[in-house]
Parts: structure tokens; sequence; C-alpha cells
């Protein structure tokens, strides 16, 4: 297990496998400290792992893009190439490497518990974690004492079993004769789950979902609820009713204005949605949090292009599943 540890400098452009990085090797983690306002991209077939330690970062596909704020852990799906970037006053540290990389963390004597497989998800605010983050940037770059590789790869393994411990009991729910087909489904079906999570203001096709995660609709619908506990719909309501939260506290667009911005066909099937999930209208809402009105890219640096403001509505295929707005 080697890692391959590097500096981003100040406001440029890169690449995980250019741009004076290494080339790619199955058996490498590339650790990159990222500074205020680069861009690193990760190629498909590189799991990533990034977490701002100072401001905000935004991450984008071509698809989507999604913001974090400092000390959320964002973990990127290997199928995809991706864009981390960091805010003009922000830095931000990335892992990167082949699942082969990553699988290899947990060799030698180290322990299999999940054999460091990274399930793609955003992970908010986890202080603790991204301050061991951090000691093993540092550790790598040379600036403490350096225990050596093998030392370090225990130290990420164990972050990331803590990391994702909350997905135990969904991974065992899955189907599968034995732990690895149920993490194999898992991570399928987590995909999509990303995805919903990151698009959930636009249109989304539950054939395409389906097709994601290499199931037929009914099949996959009826799995979906399973594992996670929820159907997908009222997976998709819920990230848009905790978007309009946010939206509600931290900005001055109208109310009418983010009900159509988080896909929402009508303010008033917001209004009873949000009523549901908040216990009060959207108007009492906003008035308690008292939060002076700024555009959500104020504190990160990152301009308003990360605000979904497409409107979406919940499609046909849906409609004989789908389930009363308030649930």
């Amino acid at each position: 297990m080697k890692f391959l540890a590097t500096r981003a400098i100040a406001g440029s452009r890169t690449s995980i496998d250019a741009g004076g990085l290494q080339p790619p090797h199955d058996d490498r983690l590339h650790v990159v400290l990222c500074e205020r306002g680069t861009i690193l991209t990760t190629p498909s077939g590189f799991a990533s792992l990034a977490c701002p330690i100072l401001g905000g970062a935004g991450v984008m596909t071509g698809e989507w893009s999604v913001q974090l704020g400092k000390a959320d852990i964002w973990v990127g799906d290997a199928q995809t190439r991706h864009d981390i970037i960091v805010s003009p006053r922000g830095a931000c540290i990335v892992i990167a490497g082949t699942p082969a990389a990553w699988s290899s963390l947990h060799g030698g004597g180290l322990g299999a518990r999940w054999n460091a497989v990274l399930f793609p998800a955003i992970h908010r605010f986890i202080p603790a974690l991204s301050r061991r983050l951090l000691r093993v940037v540092r550790h790598c770059l040379g600036e403490t004492q350096l225990p050596g590789d093998r030392h370090v790869a225990h130290q990420v393994a164990s972050l990331v079993d803590d990391l994702q411990a909350g997905f135990a009991p969904m991974i065992e729910r899955c189907p599968g004769s034995c732990l690895s087909r149920k993490k194999a489904v898992f991570l399928r079906l987590q995909r999509v789950r990303n995805y919903i999570s990151a698009c959930a203001h636009q249109d989304l096709d539950v054939a395409k979902l389906a097709w994601m995660a290499n199931y037929s609709v009914g099949h996959f619908i009826t799995t979906f609820r399973s594992v996670f506990e929820e159907t997908p719909y009222s997976n998709l309501s819920r990230y848009r009713l905790e978007s309009a939260s946010t939206l509600l506290s931290g900005s001055s667009l109208g109310i009418a204005d983010i009900a159509q911005a988080i896909g929402f066909q009508s303010r008033s099937s917001f209004t009873r949605a949000i009523k549901k999930h908040l216990g009060s209208s959207a108007t009492q809402f906003r008035e308690s949090t008292a939060v002076v009105a700024q555009p959500l890219g104020a504190e990160t640096g990152l301009d308003n292009g990360f605000v979904p403001i497409r409107r979406a509505t919940w499609p046909s295929q849906f409609a004989d599943r789908k389930e009363p707005e308030q649930r």
C-alpha cells in the first residue's frame, strides 16, 4: 500500500492523473491537499473522498453539482468523473484511488470488516473525522513524523469504517447469500440514492433510476423500500424538503420561488408538505430562524451556480405508485 501525497497550488487546475501527479496505480492512493481556488479532477475509475477543512467546496459532474461546507465529507462514485472546486478562501482534502486500491487498505492482517468499499454519499458536518483526515494528510506530506505507509493505511481504513458504520443495518437488509454480495447490491442502490439527493430538483425518471441499479422498475422500487425503509418517492420528497428548510433559513427567495426551485408543482402542495415536515408553516419557520437573508454561496465563496433553480415535477412513471405528498 503506497500513498502519493501532493499539494494543489492555490488557483491551479489539475487532474489526479496529470499536471505533475503520478499516474494511477491499482495499489496506490493519491492524497491531495487542495489550496484555495483550486480545481481538481478525479477521472472515471477512481473512487474519491473529499472534505473541506476551510471554507467550502463544490463537486460537479456533467449532470449535477453539490455544495459542501466545512467538515462535510463527500464520497464519489468511481463510475463518474468529478471536478472538485475549492472556494476562494477554502482548503480541501482529497483522497482518491481505484476501488482495488481502497480494498487493499485492509490487507496484510489489518482486518477486513468492510474491505474498504467506498459507497457514494454525502456525510454532513462531522468535525471529528475531518480532523482525523487532516492528521493523515499532514503525515503524508511530511509535516509531522511519518510512521510509515502501513500505519497510515490503518488510519484511513479505520476512518472509512467509522464514516460508513451507519450503513451496516441497510447492508444487512440487502438481498444476497453473503456479505460481499449484500455490499455489491448496496453499492448499486446507494449509487441511485446518492443521485436522487443531488438531482432532487430535476425531473427524475424511475426507469433510469432502475437502470442505474440494474433492476426492473418493480424490483427496484421493492428492493429500495426494503433496504432504505422508504420508497424512492419518499426519499425524493425528503431531500426536497430538507433543501427547502435550508433555503427558507438561508436565502431571501420567496416561498413560491423555493417551491418551484426544489421541484414542487404548486405553492399549495409545497405548503402542505413543509408543514408536515417542519411542524409549522414556511413563513413561521422562516421567522423563527431569524437569519439575515444572504446568498447561499456567501460563506463558502461559491457562486450561486450551485443553487438548484430548475423546476421539476414527479414523472408520470411514478403515478401508479405515488404516495400522498404529506408523507
